[in-house]
């Protein structure tokens, strides 16, 4: 079987069916509408199947962004926390930080730190995308700049304000009705500007965000790269 709908993604993952529709909105799952119902790949829901999880949710997009400041150095963008909000961040990221924890909770607990947005681009427009000062260039396109061995041409990807979004999509004619062999752009979309804005200060995302990208990635190979770098951290 090629496809999935959404009630049987739901009962092979062991979630709600609403869970795999905002998995697929949040662009965690690939899908596809044809005649009005989602279709998902079975390979990516066996994938997902297959990536162990921890207890517990995935924390809130808030939550995930002060971790992720605390893992980059960037722990000064949360001086105007409460100090309890400050400790839980340090507590989360040194748990995170654990190699018994790794593989079970960075590809699951950031999950929600963006909405992922996937589109086509016309490959003359992806340098200057990438070079735009709304994109943070992260994921795929910032493995080189950590030395990660994973090389895909004619792709980008990055993180942008959801504010932003519209006029970039627009500026570069990036189309989203396609499918996922077709995309050759991934942009992760922020809510959560206020949480994430040391994050906008940067042209290149940190480590400890790349690996969040790639360890999120349905190929093995591209995940094993996130849990290495993550290791590093």
């Amino acid at each position: 079987m090629d496809d999935l709908s959404v009630a049987e993604a739901a009962q092979i993952l062991g979630v709600s069916a609403r869970r795999v529709r905002a998995l697929v909105e949040c662009g965690q799952l690939p899908g596809r509408q044809v005649a009005g119902r989602w279709l998902l790949p079975a390979r990516a829901v066996e994938h997902r199947q297959d990536i162990p999880h921890q207890g517990g949710r995935p924390l809130s997009q808030a939550s995930a962004w002060n971790m992720l400041a605390v893992l980059s150095g960037a722990e000064d963008s949360l001086n105007d926390l409460p100090a309890p909000a400050r400790s839980r961040a340090r507590r989360r990221a040194r748990d995170l930080r654990r190699p018994d924890e790794m593989a079970g909770k960075w590809p699951y607990v950031l999950a929600n730190r963006a909405r992922s947005g996937r589109f086509y681009g016309h490959p003359s427009v992806l340098e200057d995308l990438l070079g735009d000062p709304r994109v943070v260039r992260s994921g795929i396109s910032a493995a080189i700049d950590y030395n990660v061995a994973l090389v895909v041409a004619g792709s980008a990807e990055g993180y942008v304000r959801s504010s932003d979004a519209e006029d970039l999509t627009s500026d570069y004619s990036l189309n989203p009705r396609v499918g996922p062999a077709q995309a050759n752009v991934l942009l992760h979309l922020v809510d959560n500007e206020q949480a994430a804005r040391w994050l906008f200060d940067c042209r290149v995302a940190p480590a400890a965000v790349v690996a969040a990208d790639l360890a999120e990635r349905e190929a093995p190979r591209d995940r094993a790269a996130g849990l290495n770098l993550a290791a590093t951290l």
